[in-house]
């Protein structure tokens, strides 16, 4: 029997060290259940791209808002002491498609599928997996579903956000804090920058048109998936697709997600292409290379970006660089914002007509609420 384990794996995994050491755990009985985790699936109304993943049960367990310092750090090192499960098939199916996929050896697995009506005539955004390849003979097939995210040909503008340091104070610039932060704090303790949920809200959501769809662009790995959906779900953040990083990275090099330039332009450039119909808003924060990058796609697609905001986190009242990288949106036709508050953000975005007036008062409000909790907070400590 363990013969033949080692032997699947290592026909099965594009990692062969990774596979064997998986058989090992198998046979000693560390080996979580396989689970399989659909990340996205999102599109337009002809086609859906679909990522997902299959790595051992972690059994992580739902944050708290009182749980201890210690609990939290458990829960930061089983997202990253898991296995990702590489080389094993998953059966989709999607608007009455079945395609197998395989997982790479980041137990990542990524396609694409048309969206087309069901024989009845009608179109189904349910995606369905099955992991077709089980290492314990007469179980039950792992399964897992999701709903693609579509978006129409209506909206304006579609809305991409940086995630770490924009939305989630993360220091991502200071190493000990972000470690810190990461290990003793979970999502629900986590804190958003003040006012940022509404006035998200706001540009998802206009008086006006069609809901404008909002995509998370992270730097930061897979592993934290969980931590951001529940994060966002507790701030109330609009829903929308999140596109972390392929690169896999350990618990002790995390620190380093933020150096992943190319991987994130990569991201970025496949929602131009993919959504071509559409211009887009773009926020970031001056902290890493989200300037960088956004110029990049304003000088790649031009006249498809509406505005830049890009938050401030430095201590200088000036900063040369930034000043440098807004003139040059300007030349290019596009507005780079600078900004330390999201009612600033929201007051321009009033001006321009992209979010009503009458918004700008409730992203001040969820401000102050939320500085006074800080406060609060910081008493009590």
């Amino acid at each position: 029997m363990v013969k033949k384990t080692i032997l699947f794996f290592l026909r099965k995994a594009i990692n062969p060290f990774k596979a064997v050491r998986i058989a090992v755990k198998k046979r000693l009985g560390m080996l979580g259940d396989p689970v399989i985790l659909p990340y996205n699936a999102y599109g337009t109304e002809n086609k859906v791209m679909i990522t997902g993943a299959v790595i051992e049960d972690k059994g992580l367990a739902r944050p708290e808002p009182g749980q201890n310092m210690w609990k939290n750090i458990l829960t930061m090192v089983k997202r990253y002491s898991g296995d990702e499960i590489a080389g094993v098939r998953v059966e989709i199916n999607y608007c009455g498609q079945d395609i197998i996929v395989r997982t790479n050896e980041r137990g990542l697995f990524h396609t694409i599928l048309p969206r087309k009506p069901l024989p009845d005539g009608t179109i189904s955004d349910t995606v369905s997996f099955t992991l077709i390849d089980r290492l314990d003979e007469g179980v039950e097939p792992v399964r897992a579903e999701s709903t693609a995210f579509i978006v129409s040909s209506e909206p304006d503008y579609i809305v991409v956000s940086d995630i770490d340091d924009t939305v989630l104070v993360s220091h991502s610039t200071k190493t000990l804090k972000k470690l810190r932060v990461m290990m003793s704090k979970n999502a629900l303790t986590r804190s958003p920058f003040e006012g940022v949920a509404a006035f998200y809200r706001a540009l998802n959501k206009p008086e006006e048109g069609e809901k404008r769809p909002v995509f998370y662009v992270s730097a930061s790995e897979w592993n934290l998936y969980d931590l951001l959906v529940d994060f966002f779900k507790d701030k109330m953040m609009p829903a929308g697709p999140l596109l972390l990083s392929d690169v896999r990275l350990s618990l002790f090099s995390i620190f380093r997600s933020g150096k992943k330039f190319n991987d994130k332009v990569e991201r970025i450039k496949d929602l131009f292409e993919h959504y071509y119909l559409h211009n887009f808003i773009l926020i970031g924060d001056s902290g890493q290379e989200d300037p960088d990058i956004y110029l990049k796609m304003t000088e790649m697609y031009p006249g498809r970006v509406k505005v830049i905001y890009i938050r401030y986190i430095g201590k200088k009242r000036h900063n040369r660089k930034l000043e440098r990288q807004a003139e040059e949106a300007r030349e290019l036709g596009t507005e780079m914002i600078v900004v330390k508050t999201s009612t600033e953000a929201a007051r321009h975005a009033a001006g321009k007509g992209l979010i009503d007036a009458s918004q700008i008062e409730d992203v001040m409000d969820e401000k102050n609420l939320e500085e006074s909790i800080e406060e609060d907070e910081e008493k009590t400590v």
